[in-house]
């Protein structure tokens, strides 16, 4: 009989209660406890799916009072405050949304407590996990499609947000909030980064009080095998869209993407161009949760680990570093 997990959710908003849902569907998990501030965001999600299981409004009494084997972390980035280091401390697998910090320092520290506690870890790139992507890793692995060359994303939407999000100091900006995941994908389709040039600008919204966030900012990127790259984030954009789209062109393959999901394959490497494309619906934040849980019970080894996270958010850290000196190159490795 296979084992089943203990977990407890930290924050019980959009996220958090994503995963708390994947969580439900699964069999060999219990959802032993919710934390969340207010409480009453917890108290109502437990409510609402008939959850027998503890609710709190303080995460350390929570760690005393339950056994927990995994821990999802889904915090708004200033809202973290050693929530993970004292959980790894205790041997707990953490689940962690992105950005896992505000800072690259504090990214680098939370890696090493991971390793040192020798604990399974997974950051929240679910864009990973989108059918597209995966078959898109297929034709690499296989070499069909060839060399990559040249990647070039955008990540375009028209919100407010809420308070939070807007105010830089808390959220970091966002390059650090949703771009992330467009420069994640960079990393996991091109290899490492060597250097950026960066800039970012607040155009659309200087006169709305307490926006202090960037809401335009583009990246031009060498990676280490020599492939070539750019970034381009907006808040400018479409009201009520959120479209983050990409395109990788290799040796033998273009690869278009409009999600994680969708995509068309065109190979270059015969006398007609062949065509293939991918249209499939995965629920990427229920896949993600699958995968994590796989690599606690030890199935497979884990991905997207927290030394990932890390190195994803040196990436977008240089990126913001350059712009403040107005795109001057910034090594990352």
């Amino acid at each position: 009989m296979e084992k089943v997990l203990k977990a407890a959710v930290l924050g019980m908003g959009n996220m958090g209660r994503g995963h708390a849902k994947s969580l439900m569907r699964m069999e060999n998990i219990e959802l032993a406890a919710l934390c969340s501030n207010p409480v009453d965001d917890a108290r109502q999600f437990a409510e609402d799916n008939h959850l027998d299981c503890m609710v709190y409004d303080d995460f350390d009494r929570m760690l005393d009072e339950v056994r927990i084997d995994v821990l999802y972390i889904c915090l708004p980035p200033f809202a973290h405050d050693g929530q993970f280091e004292r959980a790894a401390a205790k041997g707990i697998h953490i689940f962690i949304e992105k950005p896992i910090a505000l800072t690259a320092e504090r990214g680098k520290a939370m890696a090493e407590i991971a390793g040192k506690n020798k604990i399974v870890t997974q950051v929240g790139y679910q864009m990973r996990f989108g059918s597209a992507v995966k078959k898109f890793k297929e034709y690499m692995d296989s070499g069909r499609a060839g060399r990559p060359t040249l990647y070039m994303a955008d990540y375009e939407c028209n919100s407010l947000h809420g308070p939070w999000w807007r105010d830089v100091k808390k959220c970091g900006g966002q390059v650090f909030e949703q771009v992330i995941h467009l420069y994640d994908m960079g990393l996991y389709l091109m290899g490492r980064a060597s250097f950026v040039n960066g800039y970012t600008a607040n155009l659309c919204h200087a006169q709305v009080e307490g926006y202090t966030v960037e809401d335009t900012s583009v990246c031009s990127i060498r990676f280490e095998s020599g492939a070539l790259g750019s970034v381009c984030g907006s808040n400018c954009s479409v009201k009520n869209q959120w479209n983050a789209r990409f395109r990788v062109i290799c040796e033998n393959m273009t690869a278009d993407f409009t999600d994680q999901n969708h995509a068309v394959f065109t190979f270059t490497d015969g006398d007609t161009a062949e065509t293939v494309e991918i249209a499939e619906d995965t629920d990427c934040t229920y896949e993600e949760d699958c995968y994590f849980i796989g690599a606690v019970l030890r199935k497979h080894k884990a991905v997207a680990d927290v030394r990932e996270g890390y190195e994803g958010l040196r990436f977008v850290s240089a990126v913001v570093e350059s712009s403040g000196q107005d795109g001057k190159t910034v090594l990352i490795n």
